[in-house]
Order: C-alpha cells, then sequence, then structure tokens
C-alpha cells in the first residue's frame, strides 16, 4: 500500500523537485500551497471526511499564514496529534525551531541543508520501510 505524504508547500520549483522524487519512490503525494487550504484538509481529517496522511511535510513561510498555525492546528486535535510533521523551510529561525520542536515535529529542516534523496531516507526511516 503506498503510504500518503502531504505536503503544504508554496514555491513551485520545490513542489515539482519533491513531487519527482517523491513518486518515483512509490508516495502518494498530495500538494496544498495555501495554509487556509491546509487547514481545512486538518479539519476533513479531524471530522473522518479524509483520510489522514502518513506524514506532514510543512514548509513555516505560506502565502497566508506562517506554517507554525498548521503545526499547532495538527498537534491539538486527538485525531492528528500523532501525525508525523517534518517542518522543511529555508527561513533559518532558532526561535521557531525551538517553537516547532516544542510541538513534537519529528525535524526541523532547512531545505539547503537536506538534498532530496536524503528527505528521502528521512521518511523511508520514519515510516520504516527500510
Amino acid at each position: 500500500m503506498e503510504k500518503k505524504i502531504l505536503l503544504i508547500e508554496d514555491d513551485f520549483a520545490i513542489i515539482d523537485i519533491y513531487k519527482t522524487v517523491l513518486e518515483t519512490n512509490g508516495f502518494d503525494l498530495e500538494v496544498i500551497t495555501w495554509g487556509e487550504k491546509a487547514l481545512e484538509k486538518i479539519e476533513k481529517v479531524k471530522d473522518r471526511k479524509e483520510p489522514k496522511s502518513d506524514i506532514v511535510l510543512l514548509d513555516l513561510i505560506l502565502p497566508d499564514m506562517n506554517g507554525i498555525e498548521i503545526l499547532r492546528k495538527i498537534k491539538g486535535q486527538e485525531e492528528t496529534k500523532d501525525l508525523p510533521v517534518f517542518i522543511l523551510t529555508n527561513y533559518d529561525s532558532k526561535d521557531l525551531a525551538k517553537e516547532a520542536k516544542s510541538l513534537n515535529v519529528e525535524d526541523f529542516i532547512l531545505k539547503t541543508d537536506c538534498t532530496p534523496s536524503e528527505l528521502i531516507k528521512l521518511i523511508k526511516k520514519k515510516l520504516k520501510l527500510d
């Protein structure tokens, strides 16, 4: 069974790269580019109107909100609180990293420090696919 990954990202060049790498590695990818749409998705999962993803890859800088708001929503609901979330950002902030880690993210990753193949390894390790 394909593992579902939710990518919340607004940079289309990044989306294309991750889409290619994730789908090539057998993952089912859903992409959301706006924070408000991500919140709607989380609400649908909470209401059991949509299935939960196996992992969320979350950018912090979105056109309409900070990704930390989305992370708080995910971790604040019983239905999604255990959902593994990897922060993927170009925004290097020790304060945001500390806040994200306090909300139990799997990892706070700077996009410039993690190749797509390294990201695949992290995802496979978390999903126990290796």
